[in-house]
């Protein structure tokens, strides 16, 4: 396949090779935007044209293929490199939004400061796809090594925690925040979900209760059990069931603390729901 790549790209039939690249893998696809590249021999602004041309089409294989350009064209024209994301990340095509939300990642990931006002400014847009895009970014530039990333990655997702679209809430409290923000920066992402705790808003306090449902949970256990204390207290469904969710998920790693809590929240009738509920998958 990589030959036929190359043969199309040199003889310029890029609505056939379109064509080919739908349903490829991201190797192949990464491969072709490679070939792609170095067929134009550095002409800037065939590259940067050939992008929207590439969206305009009909085929899914050249949404994926601009997907793949935009970094490149990132090293030229920063700002309109990164104008072209928007519309990829509002696809109807949900492998086209996801590799979207992927390059998203990888630019903020590699140039962190430059990037960071750029979906700051996204979220203005009140779209859930873009929200997600924010998540998954997220996800990407979260980095151990990079702790001062921590307080404006937290800051960026605090105003998507109300937002109750299922695609921001499963890219949210327990991906973005519990699964990669709280593993990698455990001190300073416990400290805004203390914060966030104290709302009332229902879906906000889902995404909190969630967060402690990653493993990265299992390490501050105790400091996890001040907040879901808290919010047990929460006659809210929506918000008693993360709660019990978060305590199960604790429990079978952490029984010594989770299960004598529980036993405590049994007789207590305004945690006794959530107790049963957690008790089930135990």
């Amino acid at each position: 396949m990589r030959d036929q790549i190359s043969q199309l790209i040199e003889t310029g039939e890029h609505p056939a090779l379109s064509l080919l690249l739908d349903g490829a893998d991201m190797s192949t696809l990464r491969f072709a935007a490679k070939q792609f590249v170095s067929a134009l021999q550095e002409n800037n602004d065939d590259l940067l044209q050939s992008i929207p041309k590439l969206m305009n089409e009909s085929s899914t294989g050249a949404h994926h293929l601009a997907c793949q350009l935009i970094p490149y064209a990132y090293e030229i024209k920063r700002r309109q490199a990164v104008g072209f994301l928007p519309r990829l990340i509002e696809s109807t095509d949900w492998t086209v939004r996801d590799a979207a939300c992927e390059v998203t990642g990888r630019l903020l990931r590699d140039d962190f400061s430059r990037m960071l006002p750029v979906l700051e400014a996204w979220r203005s847009r009140q779209s859930s796809n873009m929200s997600r895009a924010l998540a998954i970014a997220t996800i990407r530039a979260a980095d151990p090594m990079h702790l001062e990333r921590a307080d404006p990655l937290l800051r960026l997702l605090e105003p998507l925690l109300s937002e109750r679209d299922p695609i921001v809430r499963r890219n949210l409290g327990p991906s973005a925040i519990g699964t990669t923000l709280l593993a990698h920066y455990p001190s300073q992402t416990f400290e805004y979900l203390a914060k966030w705790s104290t709302s009332y808003d229902a879906q906000t306090l889902w995404n909190v209760a969630m967060a402690f449902t990653s493993p990265a949970a299992v390490p501050i256990t105790k400091k996890a059990l001040i907040v879901l204390r808290k919010l047990s207290l929460d006659e809210r469904r929506l918000v008693w069931r993360a709660v019990a969710s978060a305590m199960w998920k604790l429990g079978r790693k952490r029984p010594d603390l989770i299960r004598p809590e529980l036993a405590r929240w049994l007789e207590d009738e305004r945690r006794v729901n959530v107790a049963r509920e957690a008790i089930k998958h135990l």
